[in-house]
């Protein structure tokens, strides 16, 4: 998988959304900052495979727990073990 260096990287016991899976991705420096459009279409494309993924190993529909960002409401995540694992299935 692409993004299996993001996973590999996420702390098992936080609970992860794919938007903060895009946050920990420019985070660690994998999303470049320099070009604002590229920047862009690189988170959007990162949120969108983690969505992609959790819907195609099956992560349960009420997630591990919930994550606030800010100006949302919560939005289920699961934990970073969970990620791990289904990269290895």
């Amino acid at each position: 998988m692409k993004y299996s260096i993001i996973i590999e990287q996420l702390d098992e016991d936080e609970i992860y959304t794919p938007a903060t899976i895009a946050d920990f991705a420019e985070q660690i420096g994998y999303i470049d900052t320099s070009d604002p459009e590229r920047y862009r279409l690189e988170r959007q494309r990162v949120r969108i495979a983690m969505g992609r993924f959790s819907n195609n190993h099956r992560f349960p529909d009420e997630g591990d727990g919930f994550v606030t960002l800010r100006g949302q409401p919560p939005i289920p995540g699961w934990f970073g073990w969970r990620w791990k694992a289904a990269i290895h299935d």
